[in-house]
């Protein structure tokens, strides 16, 4: 698995954003639990020019931190991890490729976290969820 996408120049990384969600199979996870984020993004060539604008990702850490937790339990990572996704593509149109990662620190108490990880350019984020559809379903 190529982590960067093949990607050459800058990539934005945003390490360690906590955030508390509901999300999970087992009753308790019904209430608010400790989610890490970690993103990497890869914007595109116009935006690594002078003026180029770079990402502004302060639009992300909200959404992570502020809204996606009001979003109801849900019992799959998998789902959050899609939610993320879906989010970062439309929230910024300059970024090309994306490494999204999700953490429940608590979920295991043998391990610092279980958690779910996609990377995927806007292309293939497209191809994968047109029409709502899900990787593997043959949508």
């Amino acid at each position: 698995m190529d982590l960067f996408g093949g990607r050459k120049g800058p990539l934005i990384a945003i390490s360690n954003l906590d955030t508390r969600l509901r999300v999970g199979i087992w009753d308790h996870e019904r209430e608010f639990q400790p989610v890490h984020v970690n993103l990497v993004l890869a914007p595109d060539a116009a935006r690594l020019l002078p003026g180029g604008g770079g990402i502004d990702y302060r639009p992300i850490v909200r959404w992570v931190q502020e809204e996606w937790p009001a979003a109801p339990h849900t019992p799959l990572l998998e789902t959050r991890l899609r939610e993320l996704i879906d989010f970062v593509f439309a929230c910024d149109l300059g970024v090309v490729w994306l490494d999204a990662a999700l953490s429940k620190p608590q979920a295991c108490p043998q391990a610092r976290g279980v958690g779910v990880r996609m990377a995927l350019s806007r292309g293939e984020h497209a191809v994968l969820f047109a029409s709502g559809g899900r990787p593997g379903n043959g949508h």
